[in-house]
């Protein structure tokens, strides 16, 4: 399967033409039905568009954003007004939790919700309606199949082992295409949207272009910020 916005758009159709409705984390879904998940690892002008082509189809999805990311601030302006337009499209906004920035084995529980909620105070000032879904970045064995106190997890039973479970991650389906042996009757299904673009390209090469985006966007900043006219 390439990896193109196009390709994406006869995804999305393909689900809508065999009658699936998309839902969100308030339950298991029901046959026929989709929680639709994006972990925004590296692009959230990548994410917008997919949600701007989700909102086109009348479809329903969540974006789970990073705080702790060298590729985006969530409190930067420009990051700021995508989540709304995110938000304004109406799709919801959750924490996507790197539990790598603070632990290298599992932590007591009371200090893993310490720093989700730290987080989700970060994000909160941000997003209009926070989900209580928490989405965890590379996740740890400890966190699969698990349920926690305090958060819902989108790995909990009821999203994860009770359903088909179908993820992108490091631009890899388990097959050739998600849906290569039929579309399953109820399922969470996670793309990162980084990973997508107007051509298809190896994920090395994806990383290589965010890269570049990146150092663009700090060139720009500095130059706005330090090398105009009048700044201090």
């Amino acid at each position: 399967m390439e990896f193109t916005f196009d390709e994406y758009g006869r995804l999305l159709d393909s689900l809508i033409e065999d009658g699936y409705s998309f839902t969100d984390y308030e339950r298991m879904p029901s046959r026929g039905q989709v929680i639709l998940r994006h972990d925004v690892d590296w692009s959230p002008e990548k994410a917008l568009r997919m949600a701007r082509m989700e909102a086109d189809r009348d479809v329903q999805s969540t974006y789970f954003f990073l705080v702790t990311t060298p590729f985006y601030n969530v409190h930067a302006r420009d990051i700021r007004e995508t989540i709304a337009e995110i938000e304004a499209l109406g799709h919801d906004v959750g924490l996507h939790f790197s539990t790598h920035e603070y632990w290298r084995e599992e932590p007591l529980e009371s200090d893993l919700l310490r720093r989700i909620n730290g987080e989700r105070r970060a994000l909160d000032s941000v997003v209009d309606d926070l989900t209580e879904t928490i989405a965890f970045h590379i996740p740890p064995e400890w966190t699969l199949d698990r349920s926690f106190n305090g958060f819902v997890n989108s790995y909990e039973p009821r999203f994860f082992s009770a359903v088909t479970y179908l993820g992108d991650s490091g631009q890899r389906w388990r097959s050739g295409h998600p849906f290569e042996d039929g579309i399953p009757e109820r399922m969470q299904l996670l793309t990162h949207p980084g990973l997508w673009g107007d051509e298809d390209a190896a994920f090395e090469k994806r990383l290589e272009q965010q890269q570049e985006r990146r150092f663009e966007a700090v060139r720009g900043f500095l130059a706005s910020e330090f090398l105009s006219e009048g700044s201090d």
